[in-house]
């Protein structure tokens, strides 16, 4: 979402200084002027690899000067390139690796952009390689809660919510699958135990954590580093900022929330991270 309103703001930018400009005057050095200026801000969004703006810029760039050959090449790559991410926040691994193949064997373009095509080329054999092993850990777990085995369904999702790499966003839909089985799981094992221990004193419950409570909700993280109640505030700003009444979300909803923006890369949550 984010970058496609840049994407917007870089094409009506454009078109509002091609069309500023053609009104006042016409002629080639003003259109080399809007050119030269669109292309430096396409490099400064392949420098901050938002490929979408890129993209929008070379196409700007062509506006100026259609038959402009480096133009033509750059706004190619940035093209393939913006496909190629959006390719990948799909999971279709093989139509990104197509895209960016592309970008690599251009060698008349940019050499950033080739050097971006080749990383994330390297990339994708990790991303296979993590997306079956978590599938299986996933489909284990799920197995395990169909099973009304909560208890080892708990421990398998942990284990996965615990890997740094599981919270990127090559693996939301996994990473989504996990806290849903993690919530079945700590319901049931509360339930359970709740109807087991009815009848005992109230000093013995207090003297014990709620069973089937993991690390993963008493001290949750995101990439690593803690969720503190002042992250918790923080985001329920900022969905307040952008028109939600975040008072309906509970804390976990909100620490999910965090955990989804982080796994993006991102640091403001959005109406949708919380689930509304």
């Amino acid at each position: 979402m984010k970058k496609q309103l840049t994407t917007f703001i870089a094409l009506a930018a454009s078109i509002l200084i091609l069309s500023g400009c053609h009104n006042s005057q016409s002629n080639a050095n003003h259109d080399q002027q809007i050119y030269s200026s669109v292309m430096v801000k396409g490099k400064q969004a392949v420098a901050q690899n938002n490929f979408a703006a890129a993209d929008a810029y070379y196409q700007a760039a062509l506006t100026a000067k259609p038959d402009d050959s480096q133009a033509k090449i750059y706004q190619q790559q940035a093209q393939a390139l913006n496909s190629a991410q959006k390719a990948l926040d799909r999971y279709s691994l093989a139509e990104a690796k197509d895209h960016l193949e592309d970008v690599k064997d251009n060698d008349h373009g940019s050499s950033k952009m080739q050097a971006r095509a080749r990383k994330l080329l390297q990339l994708i054999p990790t991303i296979q390689n993590h997306r079956k092993a978590y599938r299986n850990q996933i489909e284990k777990a799920t197995t395990a809660s169909d099973s009304q085995d909560y208890k080892q369904a708990q421990t398998l999702v942990v284990a996965l919510l615990e890997k740094t790499d599981f919270h990127k966003r090559y693996y939301r839909d996994f990473y989504q699958q996990a806290n849903e089985l993690l919530l079945t799981s700590v319901k049931n094992l509360k339930s359970d135990t709740s109807h087991a221990t009815t009848n005992r004193p109230a000093a013995a419950d207090n003297a014990e954590h709620a069973p089937g409570e993991s690390d993963a909700i008493k001290n949750p993280t995101a990439n690593g580093q803690k969720i503190t109640t002042a992250d918790i505030q923080k985001a329920r700003k900022q969905l307040r900022e952008q028109g939600v009444q975040e008072a309906a979300a509970s804390d976990s909803d909100i620490i999910r929330a965090i955990q989804k923006a982080k796994a993006d890369g991102r640091n403001t949550i959005t109406p949708e991270d919380a689930g509304f």
